[in-house]
């Protein structure tokens, strides 16, 4: 970003992509120090009666080296979303028509999800692809950024993460301020493999999606899985606690099967190495060889990994006792 504030003449040279679709720049809200011009706020009606109505606000973060580009930012917020319930699309590019265009592609409509129990919003950052698509719009692809959802008064938040070698989507579940939530630690490892153990920070609950790949094969498979824990939360909280292990109880012992293997990974290999002893190998053995050289190969593969496995013997999978998830708040 440029150090210079934004001139009155940078920002004529600017709006006129944006004045020709309708959009105005807000002054009392730019920013010029920052170099941040907003535009005034548009309001998207539903396509059939009785839909929501959406507010589109555009940020333009402005550059004035040739070399780096343009941040456009859209945020919108639903008529009938909670509070600070806002979907963000953002794009980066020097044709500022071009990304105006590329927005196009995506409705605000898209961007939020509303079910029985829960609604959901979606934040991607749109990437230019090449050529344009049959309709004559530009082509792009979504990259997930974040996702939020509430589920009656708890909240849920997905961050995705932003360097390409990082497989680790965050989940983030949030009870009201004031309350008390008891989960299972295997709430959404009972999900599959990509799932981890949930651990509790203060109020909050935290888990690992693990999704691996290129984008946008990588955003894809992590919005599936997503609104996959949405449905799956729904249906756990609107149960009583104990029907959450009547229901599941074979993907919880699964659960408790995978968690015991750095310990069975290791008993093993101290079984084997107490075998090699009676074992009479010639010193040109290659089974030899694989045993002497079994331990640093182990050390080196562990180091590898981007978690280090935790050594433990897991609880096993029981009816959880409490009647409530949230319990009440007990008097002062």
């Amino acid at each position: 970003m440029a150090s210079h504030p934004l001139s009155h003449h940078e920002i004529l040279s600017l709006v006129a992509p944006f004045t020709r679709r309708g959009l105005h720049p807000d002054l009392q809200s730019t920013n010029r120090q920052e170099r941040r011009l907003v535009f005034k706020p548009v309001e998207r009606l539903g396509e059939r009666e009785g839909a929501p109505a959406y507010t589109e606000t555009l940020e333009l973060y402005c550059t004035s080296g040739a070399a780096t580009p343009h941040k456009l930012k859209r945020t919108t917020v639903c008529s009938t979303a909670p509070e600070n319930f806002e979907a963000r699309l953002e794009i980066e590019g020097r044709d500022l028509a071009d990304m105006l265009d590329c927005f196009d592609t995506v409705p605000s409509s898209s961007q939020f999800r509303f079910g029985p129990g829960f609604k959901m919003v979606k934040c991607w950052r749109l990437l230019r692809g090449s050529g344009k698509t049959p309709t004559g719009q530009p082509a792009t692809q979504k990259s997930l950024t974040h996702m939020a959802a509430t589920l009656g008064d708890l909240t849920v938040k997905a961050t995705a993460p932003t360097v390409k070698a990082d497989p680790e989507t965050i989940i983030e579940i949030e009870p009201p301020e004031g309350a008390h939530l008891r989960l299972p630690e295997d709430l959404l490892a009972v999900l599959g493999w990509n799932w981890s153990l949930l651990r509790r920070r203060r109020d909050t609950w935290r888990g690992i999606l693990k999704t691996s790949g290129r984008e946008p094969d990588r955003s894809r498979r992590a919005e599936l899985n997503l609104d996959k824990m949405v449905e799956h939360l729904v249906q756990t909280f609107g149960d009583a606690p104990a029907r959450f292990h009547d229901r599941l109880y074979k993907a919880r012992w699964g659960v408790a099967f995978r968690r015991s293997l750095p310990l069975l990974v290791a008993l093993t290999l101290i079984g084997l190495a107490a075998l090699s002893s009676r074992l009479e190998l010639s010193e040109d053995s290659l089974l030899r060889m694989l045993i002497f050289n079994a331990s640093p190969l182990l050390m080196v593969s562990v180091f590898c990994m981007r978690r280090l496995p935790q050594i433990e013997i897991p609880p096993l999978p029981r009816r959880l006792k409490a009647s409530k998830w949230m319990p009440d708040p007990e008097p002062a």
